[in-house]
């Protein structure tokens, strides 16, 4: 089973962990435009589920309202958010946030002050996320 669905699983259903998603604009204009879509899928409550699209599809501009209908979404809504780029200053300061913490490269985690950076197998992070919640 991957790392990400089985710490959701264990952790994030049960409330005892939040996921925080930082957007990284690595490869300019094009992770600005898909930090933009999720963020519109995200008003009709489908961040995570566009997210996960934008990273297993290949990814183009030209791609995003097929992807929203695949998903379910009203697609004119997702069209005209992202036609207005409602969300760009959101997504760049959210880049900013991000680069002040430190963070400059996927796959980041910060779990109460530990960080891992790369990938990692589930057992390291069931490691790292009981300790936290040790009282």
């Amino acid at each position: 089973m991957e790392t990400e669905p089985n710490i959701i699983d264990t952790y994030v259903r049960s409330g005892q962990v939040r996921i925080v998603y930082r957007h990284l604009l690595q490869l300019g204009e094009d992770s600005l435009v898909a930090g933009e879509a999720s963020e519109c899928a995200g008003e009709q409550n489908q961040f995570w589920e566009m997210r996960d699209l934008l990273y297993r599809e290949q990814f183009s501009e030209a791609r995003l309202s097929a992807l929203a209908q695949r998903l379910g979404l009203d697609v004119p809504a997702f069209d005209q958010c992202l036609d207005t780029q409602r969300f760009r200053p959101f997504v760049q300061a959210d880049f900013a946030a991000a680069e002040r913490e430190g963070i400059v490269g996927r796959p980041f985690f910060d779990i109460n002050g530990t960080r891992l950076v790369g990938a990692q197998g589930v057992a390291t992070f069931q490691k790292v996320i009981d300790a936290a919640l040790q009282p």
